[in-house]
């Protein structure tokens, strides 16, 4: 086997297993006059690996970011059992993006469940978006 042969093999089996989790990675929901759009980055979200969780906002009837966004909280549950909360933080130089930090040790389906509140009310939002740590092991080549 050429070595080109052997490099277009692995990519290929590397893209079969990353595709899927990467078709599903962004999801959109629309809350409180926003629209909201979670990812965790980078992709494929992969145990052992610093992922930061992330939500962009934007008005429903706008493309521009919106930033009036105070207390914002995360807490994220496995498996029936909640982690958290963590602080919600901007991202420098990402006019409407709050990210969360983490190193997941554990592969599995979790659920994002953010809290916020719009600079100036008092009303609290909430919320939530599924998403999926896969093994790094799964990915890994010898």
């Amino acid at each position: 086997m050429t070595q080109l042969t052997v490099v277009g093999l692995v990519a290929g089996i590397v893209g079969a297993v990353l595709l899927p989790s990467l078709a599903s990675a962004h999801e959109r929901k629309e809350i409180a006059g926003l629209v909201v759009v979670f990812g965790a980055e980078p992709e494929p979200a992969l145990t052992g690996e610093i992922e930061h969780l992330r939500w962009r906002f934007q008005p429903t009837d706008s493309d521009e970011p919106f930033e009036d966004l105070e207390d914002a909280t995360v807490v994220i549950t496995r498996d029936g059992t909640e982690y958290g909360p963590f602080d919600a933080r901007r991202a420098r130089r990402d006019p409407g993006l709050l990210q969360t930090r983490h190193i997941f040790t554990v592969p599995g389906e979790y659920e994002a469940v953010l809290t916020f509140k719009k600079k100036g009310s008092s009303e609290v939002h909430s919320i939530t978006f599924a998403y999926r740590i896969r093994d790094r092991r799964d990915i890994e080549i010898p």
